[in-house]
């Protein structure tokens, strides 16, 4: 499944500005961003509960881009790269 379906709700997260270690500020549309990997050992689900988000989605990009080279599990290590692309929604309330 796109991570834009999921993701249709704008509200369904932070504002980026709020995000942190954003990728030179590489966003891609709702919810979705290029994070850095190392604070978070290459794991979406750790990145998105840093801001109090829940990881729906994460992947690994083709050239610092939003365009997905690989998908992965939210809970899988996205090794052997600087940066990967997570989809984060704010946990219920």
């Amino acid at each position: 499944k796109s991570p834009y379906i999921w993701c249709a709700d704008t509200g369904a997260c932070a504002a980026f500005s709020e995000w942190p270690d954003v990728d030179e500020g590489v966003t891609c549309g709702s919810c979705m961003a290029l994070v850095k990997t190392e604070p978070y050992g290459g794991r979406c689900d750790k990145y998105c509960e840093s801001f109090g988000h829940t990881c729906v989605y994460a992947a690994e990009e083709i050239d610092e881009n939003c365009e997905v080279m690989e998908n992965y599990l939210c809970s899988e290590e996205i090794k052997e790269t600087s940066d990967m692309l997570c989809v984060c929604h704010a946990a219920p309330s």
